[in-house]
């Protein structure tokens, strides 16, 4: 199952589009807590999914005391690849 999810995973990754980028990092996360195997299954992967992480990693928003509102929203696409890979690194078994 998880083989047919991958290039999906990977064209919504893919797009650079902001939105649709936030919405699949959550839905990756969702996927990956929603059973113990999933993490594991994902690994062999790793490497088709995580050059965009890459390229978003540091893409977080410095305004200093302002408030950025995306953060609420679950938008910052710093926070949510560090929640992520966090969170791929948790459930993907042993090193």
């Amino acid at each position: 199952c998880i083989p047919s999810l991958i290039m999906p995973i990977k064209r919504s990754l893919d797009s650079r589009d902001g939105e649709i980028m936030a919405k699949m990092l959550c839905v990756l996360q969702q996927l990956v807590k929603s059973d113990e195997g999933v993490g594991e299954a994902l690994v062999p992967y790793y490497r088709q999914l995580l050059p965009c992480f890459n390229l978003y990693k540091s893409a977080n928003h410095n305004l200093g005391d302002k408030i950025y509102y995306a953060q609420r929203k679950r938008q910052n696409m710093g926070d949510l690849i560090e929640e992520t890979l966090a969170i791929l690194e948790r459930h993907g078994g042993e090193d």
